[in-house]
């Protein structure tokens, strides 16, 4: 990992760890001044931390660095402990980022597959299932393009150079921030986790949108339909990046809906009554049958599967 990768991670852990006070503040903004491309390393290393907030997908997703093997006898004391293990898991997911190769070119995932892309400004994309995303840099804009499906984006500060999502007539400008689009049907979904975004679409009369975090809006593609700001579950509707899916009433089909965005195999309810039971709990994305199980046990109903579908039967 080279050197300016390394400091940031250290960085990125001070900082989660809670360690700096106002001098640690000010030697950090000192480190991010001295060089422009420290801003989009410490920005990456701040991603890969928020990825490993769970420890069920730090397991999953990446091999424990041969390193940190050893530190679980060792005689470091409990948070320099678990400092060490983290920021040596995090140099491992730092080094398995993917670089978005060049401006122009799309970015594609295929069903149940979600990426992580280091953009060419230092902002980093997280990708969810079956989506598209196309990224220009060019001029005085940071354009991306979500053409299909979903993504999460943590954006360098650069108040020069806004930094857009277009989602079909529905686009979304941020300058610094972390926000995700979703295109639907219907429109398109915005979810802020951190700073403001201005959001509008085509046609629509008018002022932008506004969006902090801790908000949502969908805004429609249908200009008749005014948009609304509200607040938002972030954590539950983006749960998505820790690899699960979070029910809080919502219905069994709106929720059979959504694992069926993320596996091949789908699942197919024979009772539509059944599917306006509501559901609450969490779910691994890449387990419907679990899911299936609980739903049926709920319904009274029976599972049957084969190697296409996971079928929720009415009980004989």
């Amino acid at each position: 990992m080279p050197d300016i990768d390394a400091e940031a991670a250290a960085w990125a852990v001070r900082v989660d760890a809670g360690e700096l006070g106002g001098a640690g503040r000010l030697e950090l903004d000192a480190w991010l001044a001295a060089d422009r491309r420290r801003r989009g390393a410490f920005l990456r290393a701040q991603a890969g931390l928020a990825l490993l907030d769970h420890g069920r997908m730090v397991s999953k997703v990446l091999p424990l660095p041969h390193g940190a093997r050893g530190l679980a006898g060792s005689a470091f004391a409990p948070a320099r402990r678990r400092a060490a293990w983290t920021l040596g898991v995090l140099a491992a997911s730092l080094c398995a980022l993917a670089v978005f190769p060049s401006s122009g070119r799309d970015l594609r995932t295929q069903i149940g597959e979600q990426r992580r892309v280091a953009l060419q400004d230092g902002s980093v994309a997280m990708i969810n299932t079956d989506s598209q995303v196309g990224v220009r840099f060019a001029g005085q804009r940071r354009s991306i393009t979500l053409r299909r499906g979903e993504a999460w984006f943590q954006v360098a500060k650069d108040h020069t150079r806004p930094f857009i999502v277009d989602a079909g007539p529905v686009h979304v400008r941020a300058t610094g921030t972390a926000f995700s689009v979703r295109r639907e049907a219907l429109g398109a979904r915005v979810v802020v986790t951190e700073g403001k975004v201005v959001a509008w679409r085509d046609g629509a009369s008018g002022a932008a949108l506004a969006i902090s975090a801790g908000q949502e809006a969908f805004i429609a593609t249908d200009t008749g339909r005014r948009p609304r700001v509200q607040a938002s579950r972030a954590e539950d509707v983006l749960a998505w990046r820790r690899g699960e899916i979070v029910l809080r009433g919502e219905t069994i089909a709106k929720a059979i809906e959504e694992f069926n965005r993320y596996n091949a195999r789908k699942i197919v309810l024979r009772d539509p009554a059944a599917g306006q039971r509501t559901i609450v709990g969490y779910f691994l994305i890449d387990q419907p049958q679990q899911f299936a199980l609980a739903a049926a046990r709920m319904t009274g109903g029976d599972v049957v599967e084969d190697q296409k579908e996971i079928v929720i039967e009415q009980s004989q």
